[in-house]
């Protein structure tokens, strides 16, 4: 049995319909501990031991993470990020965040040996280098079953300030 409401349940079936005519900004502030407690809910398959999110002011955050990787073994690294622009669809579909620091110096060939790897153990639609990591929001919208809020999204941001990611997103059907 589902709980998720059924008036809930039918929106994300058909957004479009129950939705027409809407034009909704919304800032949602993101505190730090439900990001991790989203991080926490990772599969069991991921070889990462630990994963967390610092947002920092300045649109930055840094991702501290440690996983068991295969011929070095466990490696743990502060990756900090930078979210630049923002999305619109369907012009500029991708989520794209530099990498501004946290690679120690074998890291970048490392990444780069292992990319295949890498890239079949990303969910759809999220592109990782040694440079940047690039998230396609409607393949990864629509790799969660949920391809309906697709049409319905015109902009998406990604901002931080101390302790807090900020998604900015407008709807529109």
């Amino acid at each position: 049995m589902s709980s998720t409401p059924a008036a809930l349940e039918a929106l994300l079936a058909d957004p479009a319909r129950y939705l027409a005519g809407t034009n909704l900004n919304v800032r949602l502030p993101l505190g730090q501990g439900l990001l991790n407690t989203v991080l926490d809910a990772r599969p069991d398959d991921v070889p990462v031991e630990h994963l967390s999110l610092e947002p920092l002011g300045h649109n930055q955050f840094i991702l501290h993470l440690e996983v068991q990787a295969p011929v070095v073994g466990r490696v743990r690294r502060a990756i900090t990020f930078s979210s630049t622009g923002t999305v619109s669809f369907p012009d500029q579909p991708w989520l794209h965040l530099d990498i501004v620091d946290g690679f120690k110096l074998f890291d970048k060939p490392i990444l780069k040996l292992l990319h295949g790897q890498l890239a079949e153990r990303l969910p759809k639609g999220v592109e990782l280098t040694t440079d940047y990591l690039r998230v396609h929001v409607p393949a990864l919208l629509t790799a969660a079953d949920q391809q309906g809020l697709v049409p319905l999204i015109h902009q998406l941001a990604l901002r931080s300030e101390p302790q807090q990611l900020i998604v900015s997103l407008q709807i529109k059907a």
